[in-house]
């Protein structure tokens, strides 16, 4: 527990761990039997039969190139256009890795692909309601086991990874856990952005083309890169209890308190605010 507390442990231990549950009852049988022949001999046994299943679980869930224990799922999401002008988009993802970039294929609103180790099998839910030209798609996205022990930490190592369609003022927010979050905004309109999560790591990349974008940030921890591609201004508001922080000063002066702003940030064509809400971790803007 201490282990995978500081997070030394890899994601997906516990699950492959629970699978091996024949060495918890090799160890029992060790113990009682062997405890008969001398005081330690069971307990060195059963210690012994126990920590060959950890390393086992340890062995497995380390490495890609080895033959997972938990099924491997495979899922798939396809949302049709359909005349839609602007959209908002919830993503919650409870743990793994979600990945949101653009290049929709022809008359696809959002399309997306689950892959990777999860049991129960990868889940998820849409809802969606339309006002006028303008749909909500409300995406809960499951790719880990519904009980999370530890708390707080990814079981499955799923990987969702969606593509919605450039060209659609959308608005954006993703909702999560311990997880993973990479997010290539730079080809879509997104006006706005939300991000909540928990201990996170978190890669952002801001629209490129999308005039003003609204972007706010809070985490509970992990990191926090932002990317703001050349030619695009921001005004950056940073609070919270941030560890490390690295700014980019020359192209975003300090302004003081936690400020920072481009100097032609009022006059410019595309400009993004950002307001960021952080505990430890390391921040990045550049």
């Amino acid at each position: 527990m201490l282990l995978w507390n500081f997070e030394i442990l890899p994601d997906g231990f516990w699950g492959e761990f629970f699978l091996l549950w024949p060495f918890w009852l090799a160890a029992a049988a060790a113990g009682l039997l062997l405890s008969r022949l001398h005081p330690w001999a069971g307990s060195l046994a059963a210690l012994v039969t126990l920590a060959g299943a950890l390393f086992g679980a340890w062995w497995v869930a380390d490495s890609d190139g080895r033959t997972p224990i938990l099924p491997v799922a495979h899922e798939s999401i396809s949302l049709p256009l359909a005349g839609v002008q602007t959209a908002r988009v919830n993503l919650t993802v409870s743990s793994g890795v979600l990945a949101l970039g653009g290049g929709a294929p022809s008359g696809q609103l959002l399309v997306g692909e689950f892959d990777g180790m999860a049991f129960p099998a990868a889940q998820y839910s849409v809802r969606v309601s339309s006002e006028g030209d303008r749909q909500t798609l409300e995406v809960n996205l499951q790719g880990s086991w519904e009980i999370a022990f530890p708390p707080e930490r990814p079981i499955s190592n799923g990987r969702w990874a969606l593509q919605h369609a450039g060209g659609v003022p959308i608005d954006i927010g993703v909702y999560g856990g311990a997880t993973t979050l990479d997010l290539d905004l730079e080809d879509l309109t997104v006006r706005s952005l939300d991000v909540a999560a928990g201990a996170a790591d978190v890669a952002v990349a801001m629209p490129a083309n999308a005039g003003r974008t609204d972007a706010s940030f809070r985490i509970g921890g992990g990191s926090l890169n932002i990317e703001i591609p050349a030619g695009v201004a921001a005004r950056i508001e940073l609070g919270g209890s941030v560890s490390s922080v690295d700014i980019d000063t020359a192209r975003f002066p300090a302004q003081g308190d936690g400020r920072y702003a481009s100097p032609d940030f009022e006059n410019a064509a595309n400009r993004v605010t950002i307001s960021i809400d952080a505990a430890a971790g390391d921040v990045s803007v550049r």
